[in-house]
């Protein structure tokens, strides 16, 4: 049994390691744009390295979101099913590839000309998560080689029997709160996803792109009230689908490579070990 519990540890060290390098990460980009004295000396702050920031920050929690989520819902006693241990695995060595890109866009920004008077605060979270990140990849790679023979026997599980996000989201919430409303409405939603003709495990693309759409009006909507109206309609326009471009990008590599959407129809009563 302990050495059977051996991947289950070191899939858990992993997943959290990586989630405090992409907290750490998440501070540097926090301090970085609403701190306005290190905002004003931020060497990142202009292009090519804001766009590759920005990028990885409209990224980077629809990675990490669900990986949270699949770490909690499985954080007890038992072993992490091999499905759960699958996206577990593709959300950390995503989330840390997107940082990686971001530290580099920060680091060639930071040993580029004009980068002079950089706070000290954001050389050191940025040596932090740089950090954090290397140690996180080890652990990462660690935990692939020892779960490698379950998810070879993964492959031939149907894709509708491996649990998607709001699966998860049920089981997170009856372990935590059992019988309760939140666990009920949760329990709820799960069945509707397989049930309702809309549902995004039905029509998948559809949803994606009307998720990115809508992220892309709202963000540029933000920016309007944060930095002034937009000069015209045609800059809003190409900022709005930048946005949304890159959004449903990371959605759509969510539903392909992290579980975030099962197709319709069987549901996983038990998780493939």
């Amino acid at each position: 049994m302990i050495g059977a519990l051996a991947p289950t540890r070191a899939l858990r060290r992993a997943g959290v390691v990586t989630l405090a390098a992409e907290a750490m990460f998440a501070a540097l980009c926090l301090v970085t744009t609403q701190v306005q004295a290190v905002r004003l000396t931020n060497p990142w702050r202009a292009d090519p390295y804001d766009a590759v920031v920005s990028s990885v920050i409209l990224v980077l929690p629809v990675v990490a979101l669900p990986t949270l989520v699949r770490l909690l819902a499985h954080r007890g006693p038992a072993l992490v099913p091999a499905a759960a241990a699958r996206a577990v695995l593709a959300g950390c060595l995503t989330g840390l590839g997107c940082m990686a890109a971001a530290l580099l866009a920060c680091t060639a920004a930071l040993l580029g000309p004009g980068a002079d008077g950089v706070p000290a605060l954001a050389v050191i979270l940025l040596a932090g998560s740089a950090a954090a990140g290397v140690v996180a990849t080890g652990l990462v790679l660690r935990a692939r080689e020892l779960w490698s023979p379950a998810l070879a026997r993964l492959d031939r599980v149907p894709a509708a029997a491996r649990p998607d996000l709001a699966d998860e989201l049920a089981t997170l919430a009856a372990s935590l709160l059992p019988g309760s409303v939140p666990a009920r409405m949760a329990a709820w939603l799960d069945k509707g996803l397989d049930a309702w003709r809309l549902s995004p495990r039905r029509h998948p693309w559809a949803a994606v792109v009307t998720v990115a759409a809508t992220a892309g009006a709202l963000v540029a909507q933000w920016h309007a009230l944060r930095e002034g109206p937009w000069a015209g309609a045609m800059p809003a326009l190409v900022f709005a689908t930048a946005v949304a471009v890159t959004v449903g990008a990371g959605l759509a590599a969510g539903v392909a490579w992290l579980g975030l959407l099962r197709p319709a129809g069987m549901r996983p009563a038990q998780y493939p070990a």
